[in-house]
């Protein structure tokens, strides 16, 4: 059995790119086939729902499927024998239940941040079943500015988070993220930190690049400066490539990194 038993990768800006043709690059294609030769399981853990991210992955078109799918941030589902997706355990129902809740006892400050973003404009804001889940703008410069107005109205909700990539913002229960889904995953699996590898690009990427649920990190070259810092602190991988080829450098690296491990415990007779 490998050291690297699961590979958690996200899916927008770490495999692809945004302005990609969305397909698989060959080198990430031998790398994943490589790792699930050695008994190694992958898992996407995405923003996106699952009806999403299932077309994103019929476009990449891997030469091997994903196990798991960890999606909306929060869900996490498990591939069955007929190639359907299934939720794996009771995860997703009591995340369901625990942001019911988050809603009701804070109904109000989603329409104070509806207000707010009226009268800044060039936001959009993202409506679900007559609820506002959360909201789009239009550069990067306008998320960065808003955020801090959000930060300071929600201050006094204790559970009331969101996860963030480039100009798209989701709501959230501070407890449900793409750490505590990895982190279940794990537990669901009997699969230890010190054998995971996660890899992503931006802020909603951070939570399982923190060390608590992966102990090895990656982050290909184009992913921002403080998903980088932060794969730096947990002594992780920085790629000199982009998206898939620097994920597929990543595995390469740690695989490396253990052969050499066992040379040296080899040849001191360990």
């Amino acid at each position: 059995m490998p050291n690297i038993r699961l590979l958690s990768t996200d899916f927008d800006g770490t495999l692809i790119g945004f302005d990609s043709d969305g397909r698989c690059s060959p080198d990430f294609g031998r790398a994943i086939t490589e790792h699930r030769a050695l008994g190694g399981q992958w898992a996407i853990n995405t923003g996106r729902s699952l009806e999403h991210a299932v077309q994103g992955l019929k476009r990449f078109a891997p030469p091997v499927q994903p196990d798991f799918l960890l999606t909306c941030e929060r869900e996490v589902f498990r591939r069955t024998e007929d190639g359907q997706w299934e939720a794996h355990g009771h995860w997703n129902e009591t995340c369901r239940q625990r942001h019911e809740e988050l809603y009701a006892l804070t109904e109000e400050l989603y329409f104070l941040i509806a207000d707010r973003a009226e009268k800044r404009g060039g936001i959009e804001m993202i409506w679900e079943e007559g609820r506002l889940v959360g909201f789009v703008t239009r550069t990067e410069e306008l998320m960065e500015a808003f955020l801090k107005e959000v930060d300071l109205i929600s201050a006094d909700f204790v559970d009331f988070s969101y996860q963030r990539n480039t100009v798209y913002l989701r709501f959230c229960h501070r407890d449900y993220h793409k750490g505590s889904a990895l982190g279940e995953l794990c537990r669901l699996e009997g699969v230890e930190a010190i054998n995971v590898l996660a890899a992503g690009d931006h802020y909603n990427d951070i939570s399982m690049l923190d060390g608590r649920h992966a102990s090895h990190t990656a982050c290909p070259a184009n992913a921002i400066e403080a998903v980088k810092h932060r794969v730096r602190l947990s002594g992780g991988f920085v790629a000199v490539r982009n998206y898939a080829d620097g994920v597929a450098d990543a595995l390469a690296y740690y695989e490396k990194k253990e052969a050499a491990g066992f040379r040296a415990a080899a040849s001191v007779g360990i």
